[in-house]
């Protein structure tokens, strides 16, 4: 049996998919369902399903945003929508299936039973792999900070800089506080907009905008001062690149 969570923003389309599921060929079980992404993703971790339906044009957080911010391990993915247009953007993420609305009983039973053999067969997996790879090309648009059993979703500009450590990569935000993100800092600066953040050390990755001053340090080495007086150490390699910004 699957465990399934439904997600989309029309109530009449949750409705319907839920009907569908109970009627389907395949046993499977609804653990979940949420109207938008920032519903989404908590349920997602909490719940941990094995299959999701993901609608794509969702306001605030589309469902590939949602893709991006769910912690690994991701479920298996069928990516629903209205609009044909986006069958190749959800192709070119490697979801399982795509399906248009509205969506039948026949179609939906052929989807579940393509995912059931794929699963079987252990090439969902390597799907997942892939469509994880497919993403590293997207940049972020919002970023998932852990709160406790909580979660909070963030423009990546409300960070000031992050910092790798304790085997894990902290956000510190303009207001102050500190909170955990599942994304690597290599991640970070990979998909971040180069135009704003910078990766000035191993451990950090700083917003440009919040850099004040940069001056030597000891050994060779130097720091920087960023708004708040915060003071950071800057490689020697990156020296030029921080110079560079502060003379631009």
């Amino acid at each position: 049996m699957l465990d399934v969570c439904i997600i989309d923003d029309e109530p009449l389309a949750r409705e319907r998919m839920r009907s569908l599921l109970e009627r389907a060929d395949i046993d499977v079980s609804i653990i979940g369902e949420a109207g938008n992404g920032r519903e989404a993703i908590p349920m997602i971790h909490e719940k941990r399903p094995s299959l999701i339906f993901l609608d794509i044009q969702m306001p605030g957080l589309t469902g590939f945003d949602v893709v991006d911010l769910i912690a690994p391990p991701l479920p298996h993915i069928v990516f629903v929508t209205a609009f044909d247009q986006y069958a190749l953007q959800a192709f070119e993420v490697h979801a399982l299936d795509y399906l248009t609305k509205p969506v039948s009983l026949e179609r939906l039973n052929r989807s579940l039973h393509r995912i059931t053999r794929l699963i079987s067969e252990k090439q969902a997996e390597e799907g997942l792999d892939t469509l994880q790879e497919a993403r590293k090309s997207q940049p972020l648009r919002k970023l998932t900070l852990q709160l406790g059993k909580k979660m909070r979703i963030v423009d990546p500009e409300e960070v000031r800089y992050f910092e790798a450590k304790d085997k894990l990569v902290f956000a510190r935000l303009f207001d102050g506080k500190e909170y955990p993100t599942h994304f690597t800092l290599q991640t970070l600066e990979e998909r971040l907009d180069e135009a704003i953040f910078i990766r000035s050390h191993r451990a950090f990755l700083v917003n440009i905008h919040t850099i004040r001053e940069l001056s030597t340090w000891f050994s060779g080495t130097y720091q920087m001062r960023l708004d708040d007086n915060t003071l950071l150490p800057v490689s020697r390699r990156r020296a030029r690149t921080v110079k560079d910004i502060l003379n631009g």
